[in-house]
């Protein structure tokens, strides 16, 4: 069974309505454009109609991530996007986690994140 077909199966797992026939095809985008977020995979219906699921993420990255996760994001005048990306647990609790530090880039839940600081960072150097 090819990659694709595997993560078609695992997306409607976690309740991506993808009708029979679906496919995902392959982007390709360079590595500095998915950094920005552009898609390595879109899905598409049958007839070839694109059905505004996707991710940065590569396939076989989703396939080996224990959990996926879906997101809507707005995508202009179109109306919005779902994307999958690999879910990841709270350094802290455990639970999914909802946002990453922008500096140590660990993830983190709402509450944890909260008391997540970094010595210096964003505080004044000294008390003048």
């Amino acid at each position: 069974m090819k990659a694709s077909e595997r993560l078609i199966a695992r997306l409607r797992e976690i309740g991506l309505d993808l009708p029979e026939g679906s496919r995902l095809v392959r982007v390709h985008p360079s590595r500095a454009m998915r950094n920005e977020g552009a898609w390595s995979w879109s899905a598409y219906g049958p007839g070839g109609r694109e059905l505004l699921i996707g991710s940065q993420y590569p396939m076989a990255e989703l396939l080996a991530a224990e959990r996926l996760d879906t997101m809507q994001v707005v995508s202009g005048a179109v109306g919005s996007d779902t994307e999958v990306f690999p879910a990841k647990a709270c350094q802290r609790c455990g639970r999914l986690a909802s946002t990453a530090c922008r500096i140590c880039r660990v993830p983190f839940c709402a509450t944890c994140f909260s008391d997540h600081h970094h010595e210096g960072y964003g505080t004044p150097a000294s008390d003048s």
